[in-house]
């Protein structure tokens, strides 16, 4: 398979996933993930390592979805997007995302590495590394303080 069909396909796979965080639909997030999903998370203190099976993912989803409401997140961008095919059916990918808010000012940006396998004719990750939650927290430090957005802190630091 081409490296620039590759690349197109997983485009078009995050653009996906995108819509579907935009809509804030967590059925369809979730079925851009397998059904074990190993998650490095930086947390400004240290780094969070799990596997989450398909349960356990979608409470997980559940909770970021409860986080971007608390900061009235209205879009999401992949605004760099790097890849490196191990084969047509293993991808790296790498992508900067920008978040704004609803009256589209700029919230946060961060990066995450993704680990894509294709078993059928579509993506899904396997694994995932990524450095949001410190820049989440300065993005809440910001908002004016609000009950819902301290119960996403307070689930965002779990």
């Amino acid at each position: 398979m081409r490296s620039s069909k590759i690349t197109a396909d997983v485009r078009a796979f995050f653009t996906s996933y995108c819509t579907a965080f935009i809509r804030q639909d967590a059925p369809a997030i979730a079925k851009h993930f397998a059904d074990s999903v190993h998650v490095a998370s930086d947390t400004g203190a240290d780094v969070s390592v799990r596997v989450a099976n398909p349960v356990e993912w979608r409470k997980t989803i559940d909770r970021i979805l409860a986080m971007y409401r608390a900061i009235d997140v209205g879009s999401l961008e992949a605004t760099g997007l790097a890849t490196d095919a191990l084969s047509p059916r293993l991808v790296q990918a790498r992508l900067r995302w920008a978040l704004s808010d609803r009256a589209a000012r700029p919230l946060y940006e961060f990066d995450a590495m993704y680990t894509l396998a294709r078993h059928t004719e579509t993506f899904r990750i396997t694994a995932m590394a990524h450095n949001e939650i410190p820049e989440y927290r300065r993005c809440l430090e910001r908002q004016p303080r609000d009950p819902q957005r301290e119960d996403a802190d307070r689930t965002a630091a779990t």
